[in-house]
């Protein structure tokens, strides 16, 4: 029987690193929520254009915490280097968030009656696999230290 072998890059993945972006990301939802309750609920924005804002202010809200904190040795920690990744995470994210979260909330609430805050609730659920990975290999991609010492690491493995 052949034996499943796991792709050298998935090996890499931290669960420390997993755990702060669900954690990140969960955080996020909160504020999504918040937003589009504020902007919907409140001040009566159309559900579709609530949605939107409320995902680009979760966006920056979870950019921030993973520049700073799941990412943050793959990162130089610069006025310029932030900005520049937010506008790479900000196109990654927002494309997957787009098209799974707004998606599923505009799907769900016009064509199945669901309330808009649980439909925006399970189209946040549907997407942060992609987007982990997306994050992991896409905006932040290991630096030349972090791929040198997983080499050194893998050669110790295979003589072991």
């Amino acid at each position: 029987m052949k034996r499943f072998k796991l792709h050298p890059k998935l090996k890499q993945i931290e669960l420390k690193k997993v755990l702060h972006f669900q954690v990140i990301a969960w955080l996020g939802t909160l504020v999504n929520l918040a937003v589009l309750w504020l902007m919907h609920g409140v001040l009566k924005v159309s559900v579709v254009l609530a949605g939107a804002i409320a995902i680009e202010v979760a966006i920056v809200h979870n950019f921030t915490w993973n520049y700073f904190i799941t990412w943050k040795t793959r990162v130089k920690r610069t006025p310029k280097d932030y900005f520049l990744l937010l506008v790479k995470y900000n196109i990654v994210t927002a494309s997957i968030d787009f098209v799974v979260n707004l998606g599923t909330l505009w799907i769900l609430n016009k064509f199945f009656g669901v309330n808009y805050l649980l439909a925006d609730l399970i189209g946040q659920l549907l997407g942060p696999l992609f987007k982990f990975f997306a994050n992991e290999f896409i905006v932040f991609p290991q630096n030349e230290v972090e791929k040198r010492d997983q080499n050194i690491f893998q050669e110790e493995q295979e003589v072991k």
